[in-house]
């Protein structure tokens, strides 16, 4: 297609890429360019030139709350919202989201706070690095050690859960291996331990099976990053990280060839950020087929409207987030949060639009009012349904929802020069956008 860099492909690739956009971030993208802003996405570095750091935990506020307490999971929870909606960096903070989901471990089971967000912090370092790196030091992590019973793992007895979970979940997929490659496997990963005592990893040569074993057609006296090499020699790998990605970023049904593609990049690049640098600069990506064709995940529902409202980040907004089905730091089970429509589950759905309910009461009256969110056709009810839209980050709506909206705007307050009765219509119309079908999409 001839391409084009306008504000809609800029909220396409920042809804995708990130945790959605600000007025200011869409214009700063739009004046960059496309390659210029996937350069700085991938290379973690600010969009906007003058971006505020993050805070660090410990100076981080939040419900008035003089400071936080690193061993409360909520107060964690809250956190790691917080730098979703506010890092300078978001594509990394998308993929640290993405790799908790990959390689799901729950502190349900971990029962440690500091060790979920030990892992975190390997996910947010080795977010866009070498997919072998990351696999490597995740086995040695000990919330995915306690979580998949790794201290179990000894020579004569071994527990198959990790060596299992590596090969369905992790790298092959169901289909591409045997119970004897699990096995094999297995006592190849014999011998390592968690220490929870001296919170030290450690390794026990007299507990780990040295004979020989069969691995994928392959033989010798494998230990755990023997496995791993084994694991990178399959051709499906490849294939199954390029499938989750584009899943992730692109579309859940790619056609084969797109997979293929992403496939070559992911046997062939060094990098998760190059795969994504490639993604995100092709034409296909920004194909009207795909966009807006993607539910939203919780993370991406609650960050997204709390970055386009320019809300401080509560507690509260991370409970709201359970509500709907994700839990951070506690995925349902090893194969994570299924996504798609399970989204919207009743349930779900009805917690999504209490958020946005309670979002437009907390909005206040002078932001509502603003000049941004004031169009200059302001006696235009389809005006105002266009720009509240485009403020919160839907780059097209229905004919249906443009309609309902326009026709609650010009019901409520459009007309009206009484100024409580114009606060009210204005936050139901952010409610109403807010629970609109495609402020549900990405």
């Amino acid at each position: 297609m001839g391409f084009q860099w306008t504000d809609r492909e800029v909220v396409h690739l920042l809804l995708r890429a990130g945790f959605g956009s600000t007025k200011e971030e869409v214009a700063a993208c739009v004046a960059l360019g496309r390659e210029e802003t996937v350069r700085r996405l991938v290379a973690g570095e600010p969009l906007l030139t003058n971006a505020p750091m993050l805070v660090p935990f410990d100076q981080f506020h939040a419900d008035g709350k003089k400071a936080m307490d690193p061993l409360q999971l909520a107060d964690q929870q809250t956190y790691w919202l917080y730098r979703m909606v506010n890092s300078p960096a978001p594509l990394i903070e998308k993929m640290t989201l993405f790799w908790h989901g990959h390689f799901a471990t729950a502190n349900y089971k971990v029962k440690d706070t500091t060790l979920m967000v030990g892992q975190n912090e390997l996910f947010r370092k080795l977010a866009l690095g070498n997919f072998k790196e990351l696999l490597t030091e995740v086995g040695k992590d000990p919330a995915m050690m306690i979580w998949l019973d790794v201290n179990q793992n000894k020579k004569g007895k071994p527990n198959e859960n990790y060596a299992r979970e590596v090969m369905e979940l992790f790298t092959l997929g169901i289909g591409h291996y045997t119970e004897m490659d699990v096995k094999e496997s297995a006592r190849a990963f014999t011998g390592w331990a968690y220490n929870k005592n001296e919170h030290q990893i450690q390794y026990n040569a007299k507990q780990h099976d040295n004979d020989s074993k069969m691995i994928l057609g392959e033989s010798g006296k494998f230990g755990a990053d023997e496995v791993i090499d084994v694991l990178f020699h399959q051709q499906s790998l490849p294939t199954f990280l390029a499938t989750k990605l584009l899943n992730y970023f692109a579309a859940d049904t790619p056609p084969d060839s797109w997979v293929q593609s992403i496939s070559e990049l992911v046997a062939k690049k060094q990098t998760i950020g190059e795969v994504l640098q490639v993604l995100f600069l092709s034409d296909e990506f920004y194909a009207d087929t795909y966009r807006m064709s993607l539910i939203k995940t919780p993370a991406e529902y609650v960050a997204g409207i709390l970055k386009c409202c320019k809300l401080s980040v509560a507690k509260g907004h991370a409970q709201a987030m359970r509500k709907m089905g994700q839990e951070l730091y506690s995925p349902p089970d090893v194969a994570g949060w299924r996504g798609g429509a399970t989204w919207l589950t009743t349930n779900c759905l009805l917690a999504r639009y209490q958020f946005a309910e309670s979002i437009a009461k907390q909005v206040n009256g002078q932001s509502l009012t603003a000049a941004e969110f004031t169009p200059e056709q302001s006696d235009s009810p389809l005006e105002w349904a266009k720009l509240w839209a485009l403020r919160m980050g839907i780059p097209l709506l229905s004919e249906q929802t443009m309609k309902s909206l326009s026709s609650y705007a010009s019901d409520t307050f459009v007309h009206t020069k009484q100024p409580k009765q114009q606060t009210a219509g204005l936050r139901g119309l952010l409610q109403l956008v807010l629970i609109s079908p495609e402020a549900q999409m990405t």
